[in-house]
């Protein structure tokens, strides 16, 4: 597999259309595992992320699931909109933690 600075040089030297196809294909990419993760998850399912605003994990739930974010209630913390593939389903039944990958 190439590393990275292979991939970067590639795309530097290719021409319009070349980079409109890998554009194309990122974005599909994106579009494949945001509906993956989205799939999983249901309104009320308790979810935990990240924050990359330096508020360490927040944890809340589902009140809106969009094409592209999932609104969530995260009480104290406010109200979100994150990408679906950023959020940890949250297993309340079994104490534990199920990812969406």
């Amino acid at each position: 597999m190439p590393n990275l600075n292979e991939v970067l040089q590639f795309i530097s030297q290719c021409d319009e259309s070349e980079r409109d196809q890998v554009i194309n294909a990122l974005n599909t990419q994106r579009r494949v595992a945001n509906s993956r993760a989205t799939s999983q998850l249901y309104l009320g399912a308790r979810v935990r992320f990240t924050s990359s605003k330096g508020r360490g994990i927040i944890e809340g739930t589902v009140t809106k699931i969009n094409r592209k974010t999932v609104k969530l209630d995260c009480g104290d913390q406010g109200k979100w909109s994150v990408s679906p593939t950023f959020l940890t389903l949250v297993d309340r039944c079994n104490n534990g933690e199920q990812l969406i990958d």
